[in-house]
Parts: C-alpha cells; sequence; structure tokens
C-alpha cells in the first residue's frame, strides 16, 4: 500500500490495487458506528463487495462525502446507489418531480443503465435526459425518487421551475472527470448551486463523485463542491510518467490482455473484422469497435456488415436520434446484434454482457478516454481483450498517449510505433492530448489540466465528434463536419480529419 501525499489544504490520499485505504484524519470516522438500518450487504446479495464498495459505501452510509476512483467494471455504480436504498433514500414515490437522489451522468445511455440498476435495488426511479419530448419526460420522472440524467436537460428543467430540488438529499456525479471538464463544468456547477439554495436540509447536501480516471486538476474542481471529502483510490501500478504526479489516479481494465498491431490505412478495417471474426465463432459475447468520428462510425458500419455477414454489426454516435440509440443498446444487450462500432460515446459506463475484444480503430485523444474505452472489456472478473490497431499516421498520438497510460495497460512494445515519420502525421488540432508536426498545435495537454470545450463538429475529432451529443453537451459549432471525409474515403475509412477537440465557438442548446 502506498500513501500518496497531497497538497496541504487537502486531505492525503491512500491509493492500493488490492484494498482501499484511507487517510488518517478520518479514523475516528471509521470507528464511528453510524449504520443504515437496513444491513447493505444484503442489498448484494450473495456478492462478495469489491473493493471500491467496501470502501465507499461505509463513508457514504456515515454522512462523508466521498471522491473514489476505481477501474471500469470495479462495482462503482453500486457503490453509490447502495448508500441511498440502505438508509431509504430514494426508495418512495414523492410528489412532482422532487427527487431525493439525483445521479448526474454524461451520456442518456449511462443515465438510462443507472436507472434501471437502482430500480432492481428497489429504488423509485426515472431519467431525465434528451432525446424524449416533454411528456415522456413528465411520465418518466414524476413521483420518483431518484432521477438519473444529463447536465444539459436538468439544467433546463430547474431554471423552468418543472423540477424541483427542495427534498434533495444526495447528489452523485458518475464519471465525474468529464463532468467537470469545461464542456460540462458550468451546467453541473448551475445544478449543484441550485441544489444548495433549494434543499430544505440547511444547504448541506451529501455528494458521491465516482470515476475511472481522475486527474489532479479535476479533483481540485470536484472538492470546490463537497465538505471534506473522504477520497478512495484504488487504481492499478502508474507508469513513470504518472508517478511524477501522484494526485493523478487512472483506473482501468487490468484484467484484460493488451495488444498492439501495427498496420496501415487501407488494412486496418479488414484486420479488425478479421479480428471480430476469430473471436465471435463461439455463441454469445459481442465486440466493440472505436472509431474517432460520427462519419466514420457510419461508413465503417455498412462496410462491416458487408465483411462479417450472419453478424448485425450496429453503430452507435451522437447524431442519432434516441429511439434508434436505445435500440442499438437493445439489440446487443439481447444478444442480437454483437458488433457495437461507436464514437467515443460508449467509452464511458456502459456495461455490455461479455465483452469479449475493443478495438482501437482510431487512437484516442487521450489516455483518460482510452483507459476508459479499454474498461468495455475484462468487466466483473471475465476475461478480455484489447486491441490497438496502430496506422503510421496515428503513432505520434499514440505515443503520447501510451506514455501517460498505467503501466497494467500498457500493450507490449513494438519496433515500428517508434519509427515515426513527421511528414506523414495526421494534422492534430487544438486541445488536450494531442502530438502534431509542431508548433502549439502539436503540444499535449498536462495530465491534470482540464479539459477545455469541445467541437461537436460530426468529423472533427474523437471528442468533438462525439461528446457534444453524449450527454446535452452545449453544441461549439458543427465546422469540419467534411473534413475529414477526404483521406477518409479510402476503402479502409480510416479518415484523416483533426483529431483533438477544436477551438470553442460559442454555446449552443443542443438538448
Amino acid at each position: 500500500m502506498t500513501r500518496i501525499q497531497d497538497k496541504p489544504r487537502r486531505t492525503p490520499v491512500a491509493s492500493s490495487s488490492a484494498s482501499p485505504a484511507r487517510s488518517s484524519d478520518h479514523a475516528a470516522a471509521d470507528r464511528a458506528p453510524a449504520r443504515a438500518p437496513a444491513d447493505w450487504r444484503a442489498l448484494l446479495g450473495d456478492r462478495t463487495p469489491t473493493p471500491v464498495q467496501a470502501g465507499a459505501i461505509p463513508a457514504l452510509l456515515s454522512g462523508r462525502d466521498v471522491i473514489t476512483t476505481a477501474r471500469t467494471g470495479s462495482g462503482k455504480t453500486l457503490a453509490f446507489l447502495i448508500p441511498a436504498a440502505a438508509r431509504g433514500i430514494g426508495m418512495s414515490a414523492v410528489r412532482g418531480m422532487r427527487p431525493e437522489v439525483l445521479v448526474i451522468t454524461p451520456t442518456r445511455e449511462l443515465a438510462v443503465q443507472i436507472r434501471d440498476v437502482a430500480r432492481e435495488l428497489g429504488l423509485t426511479a426515472g431519467r431525465i435526459t434528451g432525446g424524449i419530448t416533454p411528456g415522456q419526460t413528465r411520465s418518466e420522472a414524476t413521483g420518483k425518487g431518484l432521477i438519473s440524467g444529463t447536465p444539459g436537460r436538468l439544467k433546463d428543467l430547474i431554471g423552468r421551475n418543472e423540477l424541483s430540488l427542495a427534498g434533495l438529499r444526495y447528489v452523485v456525479l458518475d464519471e465525474a472527470d468529464e463532468l467537470l471538464s469545461l464542456g460540462f463544468l458550468r451546467d453541473v456547477g448551475d445544478i449543484l448551486r441550485a441544489a444548495q439554495q433549494q434543499s430544505s436540509n440547511g444547504g448541506h447536501l451529501q455528494v458521491a463523485m465516482a470515476s475511472a480516471t481522475f486527474p489532479a486538476e479535476i479533483r481540485a474542481v470536484a472538492e470546490r463542491f463537497m465538505l471534506n471529502p473522504e477520497r478512495i483510490d484504488i487504481a492499478p501500478a502508474r507508469s513513470d510518467d504518472a508517478a511524477a504526479n501522484a494526485a493523478d489516479v487512472l483506473g482501468g481494465a487490468t484484467g484484460a490482455t493488451h495488444l498492439l498491431v501495427n498496420t496501415t490505412r487501407d488494412q486496418v478495417l479488414d484486420l479488425a473484422a478479421d479480428r471480430a471474426r476469430e473471436v465471435l465463432r463461439e455463441p454469445g459475447g459481442c465486440v466493440v469497435i472505436f472509431s474517432r468520428t460520427k462519419s466514420l462510425v457510419k461508413r465503417r458500419a455498412e462496410k462491416l456488415n458487408e465483411l462479417l455477414p450472419g453478424e448485425i454489426v450496429s453503430p452507435l454516435e451522437g447524431n442519432m436520434d434516441q429511439k434508434k440509440r436505445e435500440r442499438t443498446m437493445a439489440l446487443l444487450r439481447e444478444g442480437k446484434s454483437r458488433i457495437l462500432i461507436a464514437t467515443d460515446i460508449a467509452g464511458r459506463g456502459i456495461d455490455l454482457p461479455e465483452v469479449r475484444l475493443v478495438i482501437h480503430m482510431d487512437i484516442s485523444s487521450t489516455a483518460e478516454d482510452h483507459v476508459h474505452r479499454s474498461g468495455r472489456t475484462a468487466r466483473a472478473g471475465r476475461p478480455g481483450t484489447n486491441l490497438v490497431l496502430l496506422i503510421p499516421e496515428q503513432r505520434a498520438l499514440w505515443q503520447n498517449v501510451r506514455r501517460k497510460l498505467p503501466g497494467a495497460l500498457h500493450p507490449p512494445l513494438t519496433r515500428e510505433e517508434s519509427q515515426i515519420d513527421k511528414d506523414i502525421q495526421e494534422k492534430q488540432g487544438q486541445g488536450r492530448g494531442q502530438q502534431g508536426p509542431g508548433g502549439r498545435q502539436g503540444q499535449p495537454r498536462a495530465q491534470g489540466q482540464a479539459q477545455p470545450a469541445r467541437s461537436q463538429g460530426g468529423g472533427q475529432n474523437a471528442g468533438g465528434g462525439t461528446r457534444g451529443a453524449q450527454g446535452d453537451r452545449p453544441r461549439q459549432g458543427s465546422q469540419g463536419q467534411g473534413r475529414s471525409q477526404g483521406r477518409g474515403d479510402s476503402p479502409a475509412g480510416t479518415g484523416a480529419g483533426r483529431v483533438g477537440p477544436q477551438r470553442p465557438r460559442g454555446r449552443g442548446g443542443r438538448r
């Protein structure tokens, strides 16, 4: 167990790969016998608590604010829902839209997933997201003790006095590092401030924040909204660069096999089809393939359907309407479709049955995004493979991402990946995690730096090409829709548009 020293104004954090640990000034809280009337372990059934559950649930039951970082698939959803159920918060029907528990998520799919898990625990739960009509929203959320939702729609209904936070007792930010990046930060801050102002509990709300990745700078933002938060970090071993900034924590799919294959733009699609076909020879299971833009997802889905006869290849990207997005998820969960090709909209929180293989057809723009992508496989103790398909044009970007990954997520080194010809590197946009051929555009963001607002242009980048529609994030313009399609019309459909987030162009209003 390694104790990490933080800045003097914040409590130290202990981090362990095996079990959660707490700082010494929390010893008194640990000895306190405070427990809810219900035995929280009973709510797990016959399952053994995971490390994050064993650490976070008692702290939340004692009334503490909690920041927790743990690998994907480690049971974080139950870790923040069980304390509410054990204390009877959100279990009963309420009048109107006046929840006791509010869970804020960056994506619609994750909001629906959390609602469903909450219902399994006996909470009365609804969701508020974009993509459904006002009437559907009222029907879904009225009378519910717990509401899960995306920031844009939540803020909209609060501003119109349709959603009351007067009865709120407990707030959760799931995928908190994404919610506290610049694209979401203003809306999330407005929601939390409104909750404190409307609260009938003297302005004090219990707040929990959870994610698989939590850079140090984002933690500093998080703690502005919390009261002396308990920090529980359960992380794999760090890379050398990450160890230099001990407050940065990246969890990940440590149980997966991590591989890298060097290929070319013209061969990448055939190679992805071959690998998917191989792992799906046996019944069951599925494959998740990540592409960096919405337009690439559409084109590649069509070509993969041709290359994989007998399989249904399901696309998922932010321009799809809500019915199509929900139908896609239903096909995957029912096993009718076994291949998902998606933008990073599928990288956070989405839990699919037995993802045997994750394929990165494009390199993610940051190490954090790579961690979340790779965490779709090897969940809940199952095996899985995380495969990077690396084309020469993206080697510089991959070097920057690899350098910041935890050691447990590194694929074996290959000779080719370090052979970078700057003249053929794809042009990178300004922003986080990029590395281009010189100039300020090519400078990567520091690991802990807050993320800039991202463009929502359909073909610009891995972040902007997906995130804007994920959780009703304000649109930043659509410039560049066609840029990715120039070289991207090659047979492999890899594209050559900008990878990174672009300069913000004002706030729109997509919800």
